[in-house]
């Protein structure tokens, strides 16, 4: 009963947002009492809370499983970037932009957003080190792995005001293809310097 609370607040985040969004909207989706809501969330701010953690927890899940069932010869910057990309490109990332967005106003979710973007940065930094482990040697790949998440969520915030929004969404993601390419390029460079005999 818990998970259907939590994945129908989840899906009512994502259609309405969380300033329209009720706890009656969340019972109704998910066919349980008013009761049993308040048994495990005494308030919207604890439904939420939980509901941003699990989606967090999930979307990790997937983005492992999305990154490892990429074939060796197809696991390229540009397919690892498309990876990330669709962690923002559908209902659970635009949701997880929802909760970013109003915890300017609603200081009670600001602790949950500053854990889930730490989560995020790490699962995302553990898998491209393990696929393109050149970037190790690189200065401030954190930072950089970073600075794309928030490029990326930029750029789904954007993306929301229709197709011309869309369309310049891709061309900056092409962009950050290039810079991607010549990142892990400068890494190989790096690496391969470093192992050169002296």
């Amino acid at each position: 009963m818990r998970t259907r609370l939590l994945d129908a607040t989840i899906e009512c985040l994502a259609e309405s947002g969380y300033g329209r969004m009720s706890t009656n909207d969340v019972v109704r989706r998910a066919r349980v009492s008013r009761g049993a809501l308040a048994h495990h969330f005494p308030t919207k701010a604890d439904l939420v809370t939980a509901a941003a953690e699990r989606l967090v927890e999930r979307r990790g899940a997937e983005f492992r499983a999305r990154f490892e069932a990429i074939a060796p010869e197809r696991r390229t910057p540009e397919r690892a970037l498309e990876v990330l990309w669709s962690f923002y490109d559908d209902p659970s990332g635009l949701a997880l932009i929802e909760l970013t967005v109003v915890a300017r106003t609603y200081p009670e979710l600001t602790p949950v957003l500053v854990r889930m973007g730490d989560q995020i940065a790490a699962v995302t930094a553990e898998m491209v080190l393990a696929y393109f482990p050149s970037l190790a040697s690189v200065p401030f790949v954190e930072e950089a792995l970073r600075a794309v998440h928030a490029l990326f969520a930029g750029l789904a915030l954007s993306s929301m005001a229709g197709p011309q929004a869309t369309g310049d969404a891709q061309a900056v993601r092409e962009f950050l293809n290039i810079l991607a390419i010549n990142m892990l390029a400068s890494g190989e460079s790096l690496a391969s310097t470093e192992r050169s005999p002296s």
